[in-house]
């Protein structure tokens, strides 16, 4: 009895980390300046295990990402390649699901061993409706310098999908 409660438990474990997790990112690409330069980030973010799709377009200068149902991919591994390929990345738009807490004054959201913090300029009527737990949602990730790149962002909400 105490092994099937034991199982029970690993399993519930293993399926909340899944329900977490990143489902697109629009990141802002900056230095891309020719086409071969666009194509060529474009075979390397291709690479990345757990992406659906992939789009670079140099006239937005953003690469688009849609991810796989289940993936482990986080923002600092995309952010990595993207300057493994030569440019910086800057600003995000992601959509994400996963565990929202409070922390203090603050909420965080966990994905992937990622940790968003919501930013103060989300604006107060999304702030108001946030509730602890599972949430979907798009935000905005604010630029980090490419030397420290980290597991921690800042996240602007811009809209709650679901909860």
């Amino acid at each position: 009895m105490k092994r099937l409660g034991i199982i029970a438990f690993l399993i519930i474990f293993s399926m909340s980390g899944a329900m977490a997790q990143l489902i697109k990112v629009d990141q802002e690409v900056f230095g891309m300046d020719c086409a071969p330069c666009a194509y060529g980030l474009e075979r390397g973010l291709k690479k990345m295990d757990g992406l659906e799709s992939v789009r670079v377009s140099l006239n937005d200068g953003k690469a688009y990402l849609t991810l796989a149902a289940t993936n482990e991919l986080t923002l600092q591994k995309i952010q990595e390649e993207v300057k493994n390929n030569g440019f910086s990345a800057r600003n995000a738009e992601i959509t994400l699901k996963g565990e929202l807490l409070s922390e203090g004054n603050e909420w965080r959201i966990k994905v992937n061993g990622e940790t968003f913090i919501v930013s103060d300029d989300t604006p107060s009527d999304i702030l108001s409706k946030l509730n602890p737990g599972n949430i979907q949602l798009k935000g905005l990730v604010k630029d980090e310098e490419d030397d420290r790149l980290s597991s921690q962002w800042g996240i602007r909400i811009i809209e709650v999908l679901k909860s």
